[in-house]
């Protein structure tokens, strides 16, 4: 999809506004992949972080379940399923399970709305069968009654759409939604273990069709002068309907619930997927903010970014276009001209380098399983080579900068979940010496997964200590813990 382009200043946006959003988000450490400002359903602002672009496939986790509501939205709308359809009698190869009544009487609202009969996801990463454990798992509660968070039943919803349909989650919605909107034809939605769509988080598609997809919701499934899926429908998901104060804990999703669809202040509603992948609505002032983002490892990411944009953007709009101006305009564009992911901060090098160049000291027993590790440094960046129980690894990390790489690991999902993708995930990573004796690492996933992974390393006499921490859903496990090795 292509949109219209202004100046910010012709949708009363002030450049200004903008650059300050930016800087705030830089000062918190927020790693932001792109972003996108909208206004009247033109396109004010526009920023991506290398090597991220507009037509980058980016994972878009739990805004997949947006997604799927629509799907369920176009069934209603063919007449194959209402809301107050129950979604057992859909699945009659479980009537032979002991499904308990409070599973049976679930209805496709409910858990449109989060108003499972579970206090959470029922099924674990290892199970085979996601759907299987959605229908067998005791129930906590009466569904309809509460808001709590579970996203097997989007995945349950995801498998009703497909089982229906015949067809994929990507496949059905493609003649529906995704050609009229315009999306990237690469669009797809890794799977369960089981097959199927991971309806809950799976989907992979560009900043921009995020932003057309908001359009849409903003719309009321209006597009281009076509009626595209009811507006009543979507007034309604769009919507709060649903109590989730008592279940959420930010201070920005607390203002309730619709058909998997948050709310948002000023009157506003959402596509939240993790890590901050958001399309944020707020009709009345007929704005859209579209992030693509990774802050699984900063606590309250999205509430930062909003608190950020409703202080800094929001708050100094005005009705009519206002005047450009240019010492604003010249600072956002040197701002544009060199955005990057978060580096750490500190020194680029450290005397003991000529000290630790290449020793290697040999770990006892850790969390970590690493037996051993090395490091040296050439030319503004380190490597670390490294054993642990899958082999022998190097990684690569630029000082005050950042290196790209492939992550050497090799048995984490690709297509489908629980399937090694046989390859490692790209990733970019950056390092810096808090003080001659402490190096601090980054290092970003910039895959079909996301995630990042933060090392320290303290070197003292002949012992150096490892402490990692990692930010990363069913990948990096054995990166988190700690060590000490001595040296040879």
């Amino acid at each position: 999809m292509k949109f219209e382009s202004v100046i910010p200043e012709e949708l009363g946006i002030p450049s200004g506004g903008i650059l300050d959003f930016l800087n705030d988000l830089e000062e918190r450490k927020i790693c932001m992949h792109g972003i996108m400002i909208l206004r009247r359903g033109k396109l004010a602002f526009e920023a991506h972080y290398p090597p991220f672009g507009p037509d980058t496939p980016h994972r878009m986790y739990s805004v997949t379940k947006s997604f799927v509501a629509m799907a369920i939205g176009f069934l209603i709308d063919e007449g194959k399923i209402t809301l107050k359809s129950k979604l057992i009698d859909f699945f009659p190869e479980y009537e032979k399970e002991a499904v308990h009544p409070f599973v049976r009487e679930m209805t496709i609202r409910n858990l449109l709305l989060m108003a499972t009969a579970y206090d959470g996801t029922t099924y674990k990463v290892s199970d085979s069968n996601w759907i299987k454990t959605f229908f067998t798992t005791q129930p906590t509660h009466k569904s309809g009654t509460v808001f709590k968070y579970d996203t097997s039943g989007t995945v349950a919803l995801t498998a009703l759409v497909e089982k229906i349909s015949g067809q994929s989650l990507v496949e059905y919605l493609r003649p529906r939604l995704f050609d009229p909107l315009g999306f990237n034809p690469a669009t797809w939605c890794v799977e369960r273990p089981e097959g199927g769509s991971w309806g809950g988080s799976g989907l992979l598609a560009c900043i921009h069709d995020l932003a057309s997809f908001g359009l849409f919701l903003m719309n009321r499934g209006n597009w281009e002068g076509k009626q595209l899926l009811s507006s009543s429908y979507i007034a309604e998901a769009c919507s709060p309907l649903i109590d989730n104060r008592v279940a959420v804990s930010g201070t920005e999703m607390c203002f309730g619930y619709g058909y998997q669809i948050w709310q948002t202040r000023h009157n506003g509603f959402s596509a939240n997927g993790m890590g901050s992948q958001l399309a944020v609505c707020l009709p009345e002032k007929d704005l859209l903010l579209v992030t693509t983002a990774d802050t699984q490892s900063i606590t309250r990411g999205s509430d930062i970014i909003l608190e950020a944009f409703f202080k800094n953007i929001y708050s100094k709009i005005k009705d009519n276009p206002i005047e450009e101006k240019a010492e604003e305009k010249e600072k956002l564009k040197r701002k544009l001209s060199c955005l990057e992911f978060p580096l750490v901060d500190g020194e680029k090098s450290s005397p003991l380098e000529a000290k630790i160049q290449g020793k290697t000291y040999r770990f006892a027993d850790n969390a970590m399983n690493i037996s051993r590790a090395a490091f040296s440094f050439s030319g503004g960046e380190v490597s670390m080579k490294y054993s642990n129980e899958s082999g022998d690894h190097e990684i690569h990390f630029g000082l005050g900068k950042f290196k790209e790489g492939i992550f050497p690991e090799t048995k984490y999902f690709g297509k489908r979940i629980g399937v090694p993708s046989g390859k490692g995930y790209r990733y970019k990573a950056t390092a810096a010496w808090f003080n001659p004796e402490s190096l601090t690492i980054y290092l970003y996933i910039i895959d079909d997964y996301l995630g990042t992974l933060k090392i320290n390393c303290f070197f003292k006499e002949e012992y150096l200590t490892l402490y990692m921490t990692k930010a990363a859903e069913w990948f990096l496990d054995e990166y988190s813990g700690m060590a000490t090795g001595k040296a040879d």
